[in-house]
């Protein structure tokens, strides 16, 4: 490790202390190779934001745990450690300062870690401060390489908004209201679109009203729309631009963009075949295309969590096409394969460094959505928790929202072994596993809310097997008007799950009867209406299986989960992991009492040969879940 993170991690004194007290203002040991290299170290992580969680903590946690412990503020506000804390060493303070002297600290605190890495290779060029104005146009020209100031029509601005949607870094409110006062300088006719550039949900909806008009104005009229065909239709309009037609051809084949169906079958060019619905619909094209991008990340030197967020989505859209259409199947399992070999390893050496991330400028894992969501400025929310759904199943759902609803979508990790058990509790927990109470869902989650000043009569938790008609009179949440934090379980994909005798292909044809209900639609529609922000997603996810055969060790075992086996006692354990192929699950943040076996990739605990659809060991499908926030497609 070099470059900036060293200059910063040489500010901690380790090995004179067990305990190391840190002021992380910027939360940088957030940081995702800062944390594997502190891992490597023996050095745990916990991050906290009042003195009742660092206590808790302290008390439970430090007495009988090994290696050392760094003890991180991240709050914005006045804080002093303990006065028994404080006996053994002073805090350090961490600040990006260290490393970038000459750049505003301000506008550095808004900028992802991965992006500063750029930065530190471009900053030496620097011989005095910067101002904040300063400092944005730097990394706008010389980290981000994006043209603003030549941007002069309607049309360069929406192609500027692709880029800047779609650039690999993520870009910072703070530099787009500077590219926004540059371009409000000079005389412009589209002052309504900056708007855009903060959100891409919202780009994407103006995307999808734009396409709509233009298939109903060029395709649906029979225009003449063959390649390189310029008439009145094309002229001046945004998909008459070469580069654009290949910008937007990507986002209907990932599900971001809606293909529009079309009456009959058209002569339709290449670049516009991806938006409309025919009937010679080819799936397979778009199955390779996204197995190809999964290639991409699957080839990087080293895989990042977000890389496994945006490979998940890649992949549900990816799977969800191959059961939908029946096609690829050959190929979406050599995918699987490859995917799975990787990510088992990348589980085994950096999963134990998600628990340590702030979860306040996005969530990593389950326990952070609540965090998250109280971080959040909005009076009314809602969590639905659509128990036991994959990505895969996210993508067949959404397909029938899409119509509704915009999605802004992103994948939070379930805690291993993703069982109920354990993933769902932390949710509402919003702790790790091992430092959880003994009381109940629905008790923590008043309890969370009470803590952030919530009463009790404002809070509601429901738990349903949803069934039948939508019926608004059986939900709490719908009937009392003064609720401001609604927490709602929805059993039926877990339920589908376990009873999946004809697999995946099988859910998916349960799933599309719920939806063609429109129970979830209406539902959805009823808490917009409502004024909630309403928030969707799971606790684990799932995946088909092989029988390799059931260990025979009877009350030795305390749970004979399917694809997970948990034990009391780490001998029982280790005699069964000889007997098959298995991973002994590493219990770092679980219960010391309890030793986890999981099965490999696409094998489980049951009668050999059996085919099931289960979950609680460690593939892409059961860990990454997806974290969704709906609203109204205006």
């Amino acid at each position: 490790m070099n470059g900036w993170r060293q200059m910063l991690i040489s500010q901690i004194p380790f090995q004179q202390n067990k305990l190391l007290l840190v002021y992380d203002r910027d939360d940088i040991l957030s940081d995702e190779e800062l944390l594997s290299f502190l891992q490597q170290k023996e050095v745990n992580v916990f991050t906290f934001k009042d003195r009742a969680q660092l206590r808790i903590h302290y008390e439970e946690q430090l007495e009988y745990s090994s290696g050392e412990w760094i003890y991180k503020y991240v709050g914005e506000g006045p804080f002093t450690f303990p006065f028994d804390m404080l006996k053994t060493q002073d805090p350090v303070e961490l600040t990006l300062n260290i490393a970038f002297p000459y750049l505003s600290l301000p506008i550095l605190h808004k900028l992802d870690h991965d992006v500063l890495d750029e930065v530190y290779k471009v900053s030496d060029s620097l011989l005095s401060p910067l101002t904040d104005s300063e400092t944005i146009e730097f990394l706008l020209r010389r980290v981000y390489k994006l043209s603003f100031d030549t941007i002069e029509t309607e049309m360069e601005w929406i192609a500027f908004l692709i880029q800047l949607h779609d650039h690999r870094f993520s870009i910072p409110n703070v530099l787009i209201d500077f590219i926004i006062g540059h371009l409000s300088s000079k005389t412009i006719q589209f002052e309504e679109l900056f708007t855009l550039a903060y959100s891409k949900t919202k780009f994407m909806e103006f995307l999808q009203k734009y396409w709509d008009v233009y298939v109903k104005n060029n395709i649906n009229q029979d225009i003449l729309i063959q390649e390189g065909a310029t008439s009145i239709y094309h002229k001046d309009h945004l998909f008459s631009y070469e580069s654009m037609r290949r910008m937007i051809q990507h986002y209907f084949i990932e599900g971001k963009l809606l293909p529009i169906e079309v009456d009959k079958d058209r002569n339709i060019p290449v670049w516009a075949d991806h938006g409309v619905k025919q009937k010679s619909y080819q799936p397979l094209k778009d199955i390779h295309h996204l197995g190809e991008k999964i290639e991409v990340f699957l080839e990087k030197e080293k895989i990042q969590h977000k890389d496994w967020i945006e490979i998940i989505n890649l992949y549900g859209q990816m799977k969800m096409l191959q059961i939908q259409y029946g096609v690829g199947e050959q190929i979406v399992n050599e995918i699987d394969k490859k995917i799975n070999r990787i990510f088992q390893d990348w589980m085994l050496e950096n999963y134990q460094t998600l628990a340590s991330f702030s979860p306040y400028i996005r969530p990593a894992m389950v326990h952070h959505v609540l965090p998250y969501m109280q971080f959040q400025e909005e009076r009314k929310q809602v969590l639905i928790v659509l128990d036991g759904m994959s990505f895969v199943q996210w993508k067949q759902i959404k397909q029938s929202l899409d119509i509704s609803f915009v999605s802004e979508e992103t994948g939070v990790f379930a805690w291993v072994p993703t069982i109920t058990e354990i993933s769902r509790r932390s949710i509402f927990h919003a702790n790790i596993p091992r430092l959880q109470s003994s009381i109940s869902e629905e008790n923590a989650w008043r309890q969370f809310w009470k803590r952030e000043s919530i009463a009790d009569m404002h809070i509601t938790y429901e738990n349903y097997l949803a069934q039948g008609e939508f019926d608004e009179s059986q939900f709490t949440s719908l009937q009392k008007t003064n609720t401001k934090k609604a927490a709602i379980i929805l059993r039926n994909i877990d339920a589908l799950t376990h009873g999946a005798i004809q697999g995946l292909e099988g859910m998916y044809a349960e799933i599309d009867v719920w939806m063609k209900s429109g129970y979830l639609q209406q539902f959805i529609h009823k808490l917009v209406g409502e004024g909630y922000a309403v928030y969707i997603t799971s606790d684990h996810g799932n995946t088909e299986s092989i029988g390799i055969g059931k260990p025979r060790q009877g009350s030795l075992v305390e749970t004979k989960g399917e694809r997970v086996r948990i034990y009391n006692d780490q001998m029982f354990r280790d005699e069964a992991a000889s007997q098959y192929t298995s991973i002994k699950w590493p219990n770092d943040a679980l219960s010391k009492e309890h030793y986890y076996l999981l099965a490999e990739a696409r094998e489980a605990f049951v009668t050999k040969n059996e085919h099931i659809v289960s979950h609680g060991g460690i593939t892409l499908e059961e860990v990454i879940v997806p974290f969704i926030k709906i609203d109204k497609r205006k």
